[in-house]
């Protein structure tokens, strides 16, 4: 009862707390009180709860689409082609045992004959309104040539959003979809940051000294090792990495928990690809900085070269790329699916297309709710981040 008390009190003060930005904004309350209205009806406040606002209606109907999308699936053909794909034995069953277990299937599944009932099911579940759930199967026995269903109800748990369970994904069939992805997202996570880390750290130096020394020997070497990424197709590029990081370096290749050396190689090939675009974007974006008229009258008033390179140049060439750092940590919950293959990392990258491949529709489900709330909240720190560090943007109203 105290989770269900503490659930619903927080979902009224966030309703609560919209609704009085929304009215302190447009001036309809404390409009004599500029100490609230800078606070409360600041831009940027209006602007994020806005955009969360349209991202969460967006989500919506991408879940509408993929619930129907899957339904489809399901009901296609005579409506037991999805049945004979995940019951191994179904040619070994008669025809009244073999639609028992069909439907018994799509029960757990969520799927009955009023598909707009499931869907409303399906939005309760993954809304976050306190709910008790539990790991529900469904048994069938044939007495005398009835049909009887046999429900097991088992773990139990008080939660605000309910994913489902895993039901044909082998190593994880019965777990909750949630503690799945979140067991896997904290490996993909491991490797994704190491990568982060790599790319930023060699990457903007890199853009910067290729700006810096345009038409250079770094310059030319930078450049043909973009252009190489661009025409290697990734999984090719991916397959040279681990030849060079894990034949000729001696790192291992496979993927063991809690070795950090294992997560080396898949971090570094991904760290070093994505520093190639970094380079690109720093190096574009500074030397369209130095065209400028204040770069011109910097040189005029006998500034140096390197105060004009990093006190006024890179400080504005830089603001267009920092919005993309939150999404790049956001992004390495994610996982790449390539090199999780590659490399044998168990983590969500290709969880995604297992789950597609084995019909398994709450996993499908839940990895694309989550990976969309991922994306929102990358967008929404990445304007955030920009606001920050743009000197033309200002977190007052005058």
């Amino acid at each position: 009862m105290a989770v269900y008390i503490t659930g619903y009190t927080l979902i009224a003060l966030v309703v609560a707390f919209v609704v009085f930005v929304e009215l302190v904004g447009h001036k309809i309350i404390c409009k004599h009180s500029p100490r609230i209205q800078s606070i409360f009806g600041h831009p940027l406040l209006m602007y994020s709860l806005r955009r969360i606002g349209s991202a969460l209606i967006s989500i919506l109907l991408a879940i509408t689409a993929t619930f129907f999308l899957i339904r489809f699936k399901v009901e296609a053909g005579d409506g037991t082609e999805f049945c004979q794909q995940v019951i191994s034995n179904w040619s070994k069953m008669n025809e009244t045992i073999r639609m028992a277990q069909c439907v018994s299937i799509k029960a757990e599944l969520g799927i009955t004959d009023n598909w707009f009932v499931d869907l409303f099911t399906y939005f309760f579940n993954i809304l976050p309104f306190p709910k008790t759930v539990c790991l529900s199967s469904y048994s069938v026995e044939v007495i005398n040539g009835e049909v009887s269903y046999i429900t097991s109800v088992s773990d139990c748990r008080v939660t605000l959003m309910n994913l489902g369970r895993i039901f044909f994904i082998e190593g994880d069939v019965g777990k909750y979809v949630s503690d799945v992805i979140i067991e896997r997202m904290g490996i993909s996570f491991q490797v994704g940051i190491i990568a982060v880390v790599v790319e930023i750290a060699l990457g903007y130096p890199a853009g910067i000294l290729m700006a810096k020394y345009k038409d250079g020997i770094f310059d030319k070497i930078g450049k043909t090792y973009i252009i190489s990424i661009d025409a290697i197709p990734g999984v090719a590029y991916y397959y040279i990495w681990m030849v060079i990081l894990c034949t000729l370096i001696g790192l291992p290749r496979t993927y063991e928990e809690g070795n950090f050396l294992t997560m080396l190689a898949p971090a570094l090939t991904m760290g070093f690809t994505g520093m190639a675009g970094i380079a690109l974007w720093v190096r574009r974006f500074m030397l369209d900085e130095f065209n400028s008229d204040y770069v011109k009258f910097a040189r005029a008033k006998g500034l140096s070269e390197n105060r004009i390179l990093y006190t006024h140049v890179l400080r504005n060439a830089i603001v267009p790329l920092v919005r993309s750092i939150p999404s790049a940590i956001l992004g390495a919950l994610l996982g790449t699916f390539y090199l999780e293959k590659i490399y044998g990392i168990p983590g969500i990258g290709g969880l995604l297309v297992v789950a597609n491949a084995k019909s398994d529709f709450y996993a499908l489900q839940g990895i694309i709710i989550v990976s969309a709330l991922i994306s929102i909240l990358s967008y929404l720190l990445g304007d955030i981040v920009t606001a920050i560090v743009d000197p033309r943007v200002s977190f007052t109203n005058e």
